[in-house]
């Protein structure tokens, strides 16, 4: 009525804001901070803690070598089952970096849109498969015995806790920027916010395992949710959260990280993080299942995996420089742009990402700039495809050495990067069969652009040795002596290089070298035992061969210049007992038959 005042209540502020964000980055940075210190004591001490590479449950399953990086995915893995996954948003760098790379987008205005896809929900599971079960099936179908667990150091090949050799199971920095560039803002921007946790991580895909049955999880307060959606407005892991709290009242999609971030934006402060009661089941105990609207029809589905499967093939791998994690994002960019581009045939309306691609059957601008690129993609996909043909096949080494070396060539002719592995595999090849001038070509590249490779070196060094030209193999030695770390089997190929060479200081040098790196090392005990008789020195000669026969015992050459030694020395008795053993090792050879005869005849036998 007029005049009447209005009554009203008390004023209520509503509950204050929490958030997290600061605290999450305040964590991930200290994550990065702890890496560089990690580094930087390895640079300074020389050796420090192993890497803690989740990837190296790869080494523990295959060889039984338990690592650092081992141990630290199994903590990890259940501390999730007891937690849920607080690892992936509050502990993992790349997670960080999707974040920092959603975060400059949007500061450049641009919002990615999320995209929904059956095929590539299943890559991160099937990329743990690949990684961690099917070599294990493998190994049963080849009757091989599982290796006992146990722990190393360097000196056994692969430290299990403290190394010298830090950088052992990482990429080059190079790798390491690709990688986050394709893994970081190019999958963001194409397939949304955390997209490579959802569509790539195969460690996610165990985690998931553990969060389903974590009693840690994000709960709500009262049954009686407001229903606002600001919880699920504020996920950037794509999960239905107030739909979830209402129908359980719980979040039980493993794909939630933990982060906090849905806890914060409750307006009513309803939503929190707790334990209670198991959710493992809660997902199959629905009256109305859930709803789920993909952006993809089945047959796009189809054409995406036949080209992700087809790109995972072409760059894994290739010129030894795409990793496995960047291929599996690469694979999943190039399955959605052929669907975007198949769209843009058949379809009056595309987009791309928030780009309008083609509206009522008119392509727009941006096609302009999404066709080429696309088209240059798929060019060098297919250029790609032909490079790793050639590859593969000179890999496998089933062909002769003719065909191996015609592949080696066109990889290299053709190829867009030198891949150090396949002109060390070409060198050593043009060796073997005599093709001096190349060998010493190919060698040479490669120390161009690794001069720190011994086995180049090597390689050089014989083939010059051969072509007559005895000053530079003499140079390359000598550098490879001072270059190249203590390491016998190189010892041992440098002492043959001296030999040819004709200096035989030189090469006892290098022999009793490789000895005192490697004790066992056969190979070095027998030519230093025949090299030492040759100079004269018959007691150390005798010594060092009986060390090859001891661990080489079917060893018919050791046997048979042992036999002479020890007929030098008088031993006649010894002499007959390794020269008969020759024989029975080497019945054919006519040398060591031949002085069997003769020794017998001294004898009188």
């Amino acid at each position: 009525m007029p005049g009447r005042k209005r009554v009203t209540g008390p004023t209520v502020d509503p509950p204050r804001r929490r958030s997290y964000s600061g605290w999450r980055a305040g964590t991930l940075i200290g994550v990065h901070v702890l890496i560089a210190i990690h580094i930087t004591h390895w640079l300074l001490a020389g050796k420090t803690l192993a890497p803690l590479e989740l990837n190296e449950v790869m080494y523990t399953a295959e060889l039984g070598i338990i690592t650092a990086g081992f141990l630290f995915m199994l903590g990890v893995f259940l501390a999730s089952a007891v937690f849920g996954r607080f690892f992936c948003s509050w502990g993992c760098h790349i997670l960080a970096l999707q974040d920092l790379s959603a975060w400059i987008l949007r500061k450049m205005h641009i919002k990615p849109r999320p995209i929904r896809s059956r095929a590539l929900a299943w890559v991160p599971v099937l990329a743990a498969f690949y990684m961690f079960i099917w070599p294990q099936m493998v190994r049963l179908w080849e009757g091989r015995a599982m290796q006992a667990l146990h722990t190393r150091t360097d000196q056994g090949g692969w430290a299990s806790f403290v190394t010298e050799n830090f950088w052992r199971n990482l990429p080059t920095p190079a790798v390491i920027a690709v990688t986050f560039t394709v893994v970081g803002f190019l999958s963001v921007y194409v397939f949304g916010s955390r997209a490579f946790c959802t569509y790539g991580c195969p460690y996610g895909a165990l985690f998931r395992l553990a969060d389903r049955i974590a009693p840690g999880r994000i709960r709500t307060r009262a049954k009686d949710c407001l229903q606002c959606g600001a919880c699920t407005a504020a996920c950037t892991s794509h999960v239905r959260v107030h739909e979830e709290l209402s129908r359980f009242g719980m979040v039980v999609n493993p794909a939630c990280l933990k982060d906090l971030d849905c806890v914060a934006a409750c307006p009513q402060q309803r939503v929190y993080y707790g334990f209670g009661k198991l959710s493992a089941l809660k997902s199959v105990q629905l009256d109305v299942p859930v709803l789920r609207t993909y952006d993809f029809t089945l047959a796009e589905e189809l054409l995406l995996s036949a080209v992700f499967v087809l790109a995972l093939i072409v760059y894994r791998g290739l010129y030894d420089f795409f990793p496995f994690l960047m291929t599996l994002a690469l694979a999943g960019i190039a399955g959605y742009s052929a669907v975007v581009f198949m769209r843009m045939v058949r379809h009056a309306k595309v987009r791309f990402n928030r780009w309008p691609l083609k509206t009522a059957g008119r392509y727009r601008s941006a096609a302009a700039a999404f066709v080429p690129l696309s088209l240059i993609f798929a060019l060098l996909t297919v250029h790609s495809a032909f490079i790793r043909y050639h590859s593969l096949l000179a890999r496998r080494g089933e062909a002769d050495s003719s065909q191996v070396i015609a592949h080696l060539e066109t990889a290299r002719k053709w190829g867009l990067l030198r891949v150090e592995r396949e002109d060390a595999m070409l060198a050593q090849l043009y060796e073997q069969t005599g093709q001096w001038a190349n060998a010493v070509s190919v060698a040479g590249e490669i120390l161009s652009y690794a001069p720190d490779n011994p086995g180049a070196r090597l390689i050089r060094a014989r083939a010059l040795l051969r072509q007559g030209r005895l000053a530079e193999a003499s140079k390359e030695l000598g550098q490879l002596n001072q270059l190249s770390p203590p390491n016998a089997d190189v010892h041992y190929a440098m002492a043959g290089g001296y030999f040819e060479l004709g200096d035989r200081q030189a090469a006892v040098a290098q022999l009793l070298e490789a000895i005192r790196l490697r004790p066992q090392h056969a190979m070095a005990h027998y030519d230093l035992g025949a090299l030492l008789l040759e100079v004269g020195d018959l007691p150390a000669g005798v010594e060092h061969l009986r060390r090859a026969v001891e661990l080489r015992p079917e060893f018919a050459d050791a046997h048979h210049n042992l036999a002479i030694a020890l007929a030098q020395s008088q031993d006649l008795e010894g002499a007959l007992r390794h020269a008969r053993r020759a024989r029975q090792l080497s019945p054919g050879d006519e040398h060591i038959r031949g002085f069997l005869g003769e020794l017998e005849r001294f004898n009188g036998r």
